[in-house]
Protein backbone atom coordinates (compact mmCIF):
# COMPACT_ATOMS: atom_id res chain seq x y z
CA UNK A 1 0.00 0.00 0.00
CA UNK A 2 2.61 2.50 -0.87
CA UNK A 3 0.53 4.62 -3.15
CA UNK A 4 0.63 8.38 -3.15
CA UNK A 5 -3.12 8.81 -3.12
CA UNK A 6 -4.86 10.86 -0.47
CA UNK A 7 -5.90 8.73 2.49
CA UNK A 8 -3.39 5.97 1.85
CA UNK A 9 -1.83 6.46 5.28
CA UNK A 10 -5.22 6.49 6.97
CA UNK A 11 -6.15 3.20 5.35
CA UNK A 12 -2.86 1.54 6.35
CA UNK A 13 -3.76 -0.95 9.13
CA UNK A 14 -0.29 -0.98 10.72
CA UNK A 15 -0.26 2.81 11.02
CA UNK A 16 -3.80 2.77 12.45
CA UNK A 17 -2.86 0.18 15.09
CA UNK A 18 0.26 2.12 16.06
CA UNK A 19 -1.74 5.34 16.48
CA UNK A 20 -4.44 3.62 18.52
CA UNK A 21 -1.77 2.13 20.77
CA UNK A 22 -0.17 5.53 21.31
CA UNK A 23 -3.54 7.06 22.14
CA UNK A 24 -4.33 4.24 24.57
CA UNK A 25 -0.95 4.62 26.30
CA UNK A 26 -1.47 8.37 26.64
CA UNK A 27 -4.99 7.90 28.06
CA UNK A 28 -3.72 5.26 30.49
CA UNK A 29 -0.94 7.52 31.78
CA UNK A 30 -3.40 10.40 32.29
CA UNK A 31 -5.76 8.09 34.20
CA UNK A 32 -2.91 6.90 36.42
CA UNK A 33 -1.94 10.52 37.21
CA UNK A 34 -5.54 11.33 38.12
CA UNK A 35 -5.85 8.24 40.33
CA UNK A 36 -2.60 9.11 42.09
CA UNK A 37 -3.86 12.64 42.78
CA UNK A 38 -7.17 11.28 44.12
CA UNK A 39 -5.38 8.80 46.40
CA UNK A 40 -3.11 11.53 47.75
CA UNK A 41 -6.09 13.80 48.44
CA UNK A 42 -7.97 10.98 50.21
CA UNK A 43 -4.94 10.15 52.32
CA UNK A 44 -4.55 13.80 53.34
CA UNK A 45 -8.24 14.01 54.22
CA UNK A 46 -8.02 10.81 56.27
CA UNK A 47 -5.01 12.12 58.18
CA UNK A 48 -6.76 15.41 58.89
CA UNK A 49 -9.84 13.57 60.16
CA UNK A 50 -7.73 11.34 62.39
CA UNK A 51 -5.90 14.32 63.86
CA UNK A 52 -9.14 16.16 64.56
CA UNK A 53 -10.47 13.11 66.45
CA UNK A 54 -7.32 13.03 68.58
CA UNK A 55 -7.86 16.49 70.00
CA UNK A 56 -8.75 16.54 73.68
CA UNK A 57 -12.44 16.80 74.31
CA UNK A 58 -13.83 18.90 77.20
CA UNK A 59 -15.63 15.80 78.53
CA UNK A 60 -15.09 12.09 78.74
CA UNK A 61 -17.77 11.22 76.27
CA UNK A 62 -21.38 10.58 77.08
CA UNK A 63 -24.34 10.45 74.82
CA UNK A 64 -26.49 13.28 73.53
CA UNK A 65 -25.19 15.90 75.95
CA UNK A 66 -25.84 13.74 79.03
CA UNK A 67 -22.19 13.52 80.04
CA UNK A 68 -22.70 16.18 82.75
CA UNK A 69 -25.65 14.47 84.46
CA UNK A 70 -25.13 13.09 87.92
CA UNK A 71 -25.75 9.42 88.65
CA UNK A 72 -27.59 9.65 91.95
CA UNK A 73 -27.97 5.92 92.40
CA UNK A 74 -24.40 4.90 91.74
CA UNK A 75 -23.75 3.90 95.37
CA UNK A 76 -27.11 2.43 96.35
CA UNK A 77 -27.91 -1.24 96.56
CA UNK A 78 -30.67 -0.84 94.01
CA UNK A 79 -33.54 -0.58 96.52
CA UNK A 80 -34.77 2.81 95.54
Amino acid sequence: MSTNTAGAVASDQAWKNREQGAEAAHAHSKEQEQLQAIRARQEADAQAATESRRQDQPHEGGYGGQEDLEDRYATTSGEH
